[in-house]
C-alpha cells in the first residue's frame, strides 16, 4: 500500500511537471511569434522631460549656449514656469513641455484642445498656447530692468511624447520631439543679435523662484 502511494505521488509530480513544461513552452512561443506581446510601460513625464533636455542640450553644445532646466520666474507681478530655457547670442528661447499623448487637435482660437488615444477616447484640456501669453514681453521687461543685452525672446510649446502627433494651425507655436531639433537649428536662432549670455543668466537667476 505504501508503494502504491509513493507511485501515485511520483506520477502526480510527473503530470504536474509535464503540464508546467507545456505551459511555459506555449508562453515562450507566443512571445516569440508576437501572439502575446509584453505590455509596454507608458512614458513617464520624467523620461519625456529628459528626452526634451537632451535635444536642447545637443543644440546648445554645438554653439556654446547656456541651458537652464525647469525654472519658475516671477517679475512685475507675473509668474511663468518653463521646462527649459536656452540662452544664446540670438537671445532667449523658453520652452514649455506638454505631456499629452496620442493625437492632439487644436487651433489658435480654441480655448480647449483635445487628445485622442488609440481607442478613440477624447480628453479635453486648456489650450497650451494660452499658457505662453505675454511671456515674450515678460522676458524683455525683465532684462530691461536689469540692463541686460537680450536680443530676441521666443517661447513655444513642445509635446514631449515620442509618439505624440499634433494637428494644429501654423499660428500655434507648438512642436513635437520629431521637429524640435529642426526648429532649433533654423536660421532664426543662427543670427547674432548681440545678446549677453552671462548677463541674461544673472538676470534670470535674480527672479527665479526658489
Amino acid at each position: 500500500m505504501g508503494n502504491n502511494a509513493a507511485m501515485d505521488a511520483g506520477l502526480g509530480f510527473y503530470i504536474f511537471f509535464f503540464a508546467l513544461t507545456i505551459i511555459i513552452a506555449t508562453v515562450v512561443y507566443a512571445l516569440m511569434t508576437g501572439t502575446i506581446k509584453p505590455k509596454k510601460k507608458d512614458e513617464s513625464e520624467s523620461s519625456m522631460n529628459s528626452a526634451l533636455m537632451r535635444t536642447v542640450k545637443k543644440f546648445a553644445g554645438l554653439k556654446g549656449f547656456e541651458v537652464l532646466g525647469k525654472t519658475t520666474l516671477s517679475f512685475g507681478g507675473e509668474e511663468f514656469t518653463f521646462d527649459a530655457i536656452l540662452l544664446g547670442f540670438f537671445g532667449t528661447i523658453a520652452i514649455k513641455a506638454n505631456y499629452a499623448g496620442g493625437e492632439v487637435y487644436g487651433s489658435y482660437k480654441d480655448e480647449n484642445w483635445c487628445t485622442v488615444d488609440a481607442s478613440g477616447k477624447k480628453t479635453y484640456f486648456k489650450s497650451p498656447v494660452t499658457e505662453l501669453n505675454g511671456s515674450m514681453r515678460f522676458f524683455k521687461d525683465l532684462y530691461a530692468a536689469e540692463k541686460a543685452k537680450c536680443g530676441m525672446a521666443d517661447s513655444f510649446i513642445v509635446f514631449a511624447g515620442k509618439k505624440t502627433k499634433v494637428f494644429a494651425d501654423k499660428r500655434c507655436e507648438v512642436y513635437t520631439m520629431d521637429n524640435l531639433y529642426e526648429k532649433l537649428t533654423g536660421e532664426k536662432y543662427a543670427k547674432d543679435n548681440g545678446a549677453d549670455i552671462n548677463a541674461m543668466k544673472a538676470a534670470l537667476a535674480k527672479y527665479t523662484v526658489k
